[in-house]
């Protein structure tokens, strides 16, 4: 379930994608070796970003004293895999079959919190057919998980086949899922074949009956590497009462073709909005398909420039799009508690 993990330079400190860390004997769990203390935690993102406020806050003192207020003694994290064919996306909804809900009431039967003590929180919400290979949350008790392996086992155990936990994790106690995440990456797969292959028709878009250019969809991918505003290629959050920036950094848009056929699309960036990743997918599907030069690079740029989603073309559909990986920072993944440190 545990072993060494790799770690990536980031910005004023060191960065780990969500995965495994060293295992350490015992009840302990899964925790890792870090030096930095609970106060002494660096901030990876940019001045003046909206997260450098939420870092702090929950670092406070005040942060960690409304935790124990409410008996919020223990953090733990989970990564996800899972197909979302059959969800209304991951986050919960009291009348429909979402991801969260899953979750949660399987930690409810392990740990005897409800949802409103457990306080879950993922790192992205993934919407309705959308999948995930490495979504991250987490959730609160009580009481110290006695054995983790055996909570490992018994989560999947409760669960639904086709969601499944990868792995357990005791961060930082003021670790947040969403707040802290670093950078995220997102895999989109085609199906160029012209034949449709039902065994990956749920995962992957079709596209057979017009194949993509390849070198046309890398050209087209590369006008959104970069810092821009990405209104043009964002839908308007259902939370009406969040107001984001519509700024996002892509590190990288890389374009791949695999062995079996299937080009893989991965997009990596600091954040992404509502809907933004499918949107871009769409745009590329329409330079990469229609005739040369009816729509090309320079017409991505303009609509880019033009901060306007009523000029770019709709969006790729979701069963095509995995959550892949999120990348958080080392003080806050891998941390051991110090000795006599009860609120973990």
């Amino acid at each position: 379930m545990a072993c060494a993990r790799s770690v990536a330079s980031w910005s004023s400190g060191r960065c780990i994608p969500s995965g495994r860390c060293r295992r350490r004997g015992g009840n302990r769990g899964v925790v890792a070796r870090c030096s930095a203390s609970p106060s002494t935690v660096s901030s990876p993102y940019p001045e003046g970003d909206w997260r450098n406020e939420a870092l702090a806050a929950s670092l406070s003192d005040e942060g960690r004293a409304h935790r124990e207020a409410a008996g919020r003694n223990h953090t733990y994290a989970l990564k996800l895999a899972y197909d979302g064919e059959a969800y209304l996306g991951f986050q919960y909804q009291p009348k429909g079959k979402t991801v969260q809900g899953e979750v949660e009431r399987a930690l409810t039967k392990l740990t005897g919190h409800d949802r409103e003590f457990l306080g879950m929180q993922a790192s992205g919400r993934t919407d309705t057919g959308v999948h995930a290979r490495g979504q991250i949350l987490h959730f609160y008790t009580k009481e110290p998980v006695p054995d983790l392996e055996r909570f490992h086992k018994s989560l999947n155990g409760i669960m639904p086949k086709d969601v499944r936990c990868v792995e357990v994790m005791r961060p930082h106690p003021a670790f947040h899922a969403r707040f802290h995440a670093v950078r995220k990456t997102y895999h989109y797969f085609l199906d160029p074949r012209l034949v449709l292959d039902p065994f990956v028709r749920r995962h992957a878009l079709h596209c057979g009956w017009k194949p993509p250019s390849v070198e046309r969809l890398r050209e087209a991918a590369a006008v959104f590497v970069g810092t821009h505003d990405f209104t043009s290629f964002s839908n308007k959050s259902r939370d009406k009462t969040l107001v984001r920036s519509p700024t996002r950094t892509i590190y990288r848009f890389d374009v791949v073709e695999q062995p079996d056929g299937l080009i893989r699309l991965e997009v990596e960036g600091n954040g992404f909005l509502y809907r933004m990743v499918r949107n871009m997918v769409g745009a590329l599907m329409l330079a990469a398909t229609g005739e040369d030069g009816k729509f090309t690079a320079e017409d991505l740029k303009d609509m880019l420039e033009g901060k306007d989603r009523g000029v770019a073309p709709m969006g790729a559909p979701p069963h095509g799009l995995f959550l892949h990986e999120v990348v958080y920072p080392a003080e806050l993944l891998e941390w051991e508690p110090e000795e006599g440190h009860n609120v973990i």
